[in-house]
């Protein structure tokens, strides 16, 4: 390969990384809308002329995000039932039974790739991972790029546009997992789950009912299908009743176990729980004990 056409290749990428370098400005400090479907729930409104005067002289304008009246409500709903524990399975199910129409049917123009007439799992899942609907702007979300200005994901720093969910509760959906039916029909409920991880791993523990009680273990990976092996570190191992008794005392001392609001009349392990969400954090557990760690709020 000539020096010339060596040198031409590096141009060519300097200038793909300040193309995408400032799209991920705009997205970030901007909140602008810098094209593609817009998702579920919202509908493209006008945003004024191109702050670009030569984009501005041919007649471009902005766009933007806004709330879709046809299909916004059923964004605000799934996220309602998956707040209440609903697992994502019975939301598409509900949503099928009720001929609710899915992303596909709702906007067919934009969405001639697509020929399945309903809602699947998939399609709840995107909507409740998708943070554009905290009002925020997304730009690049699933970049396969590892270097340069297009290997972060872009999130505005602030409100772009109007929410159909609030943050805390977009955080809280991210954590649930619906509750498990027992064998006598009655829920099985988790207060803590997805705010305990591993400290030897990192994972997140997995919820699991035990001798009639909640618990959480991680086995760090393993599953059935792979040989135990020396090295895999040992299972965690923790009992919700037990973690809630030490979290409860750790709050009391710090003025923040909710005793002075009105959620008196809620069960304790409820009242641990709220606080942690609240104040994003999480629980970090290890064979040694545990410790409560904030989490990045970006």
């Amino acid at each position: 390969m000539s020096l010339l056409a060596t040198q031409s290749q590096r141009e060519v990428l300097r200038a793909r990384h300040r193309v995408l370098a400032a799209m991920h400005n705009q997205a970030t400090q901007q909140g602008r809308y810098l094209g593609g479907r817009p998702p579920y729930g919202y509908q493209l409104v006008d945003a004024g002329p191109h702050p670009n005067p030569t984009d501005a002289r041919w007649g471009r304008r902005l766009q933007r995000l806004a709330p879709d009246p046809r299909t916004a409500p059923h964004v605000a709903w799934i996220f309602r039932q998956r707040l209440a524990g609903h697992s994502v399975a019975s939301i598409a199910r509900d949503l099928n039974e009720r001929g609710v129409p899915c992303p596909s049917s709702a906007d067919p123009d934009r969405n001639r790739h697509r020929t399945r007439g309903a809602w699947t799992l998939r399609t709840v899942a995107v909507i409740l991972t998708n943070p554009r609907y905290t009002g925020r702007q997304t730009w690049n979300r699933r970049t396969t790029d590892t270097r340069g200005p297009a290997a972060t994901p872009a999130l505005s720093a602030k409100a772009a546009h109007p929410a159909l969910v609030t943050e805390q509760d977009f955080i809280t959906a991210q954590q649930i997992r619906a509750a498990r039916p027992a064998s006598d029909g009655r829920a099985r409920r988790f207060a803590l789950a997805g705010l305990i991880h591993c400290g030897v791993c990192d994972r997140r523990l997995d919820s699991h009912w035990n001798h009639g009680r909640a618990t959480y273990r991680c086995r760090h990976g393993y599953n059935s299908t792979q040989c135990a092996g020396q090295s895999r570190p040992k299972t965690l191992y923790i009992r919700e009743d037990y973690l809630v008794e030490e979290i409860s005392i750790r709050l009391a001392e710090e003025g923040n176990d909710g005793h002075d609001t009105p959620e008196l009349d809620r069960p304790r392990h409820r009242r641990v729980a709220a606080p942690l969400r609240e104040s994003r954090k999480i629980i970090v557990y290890n064979h040694a004990g545990w410790r409560l760690k904030e989490i990045d709020s970006s």
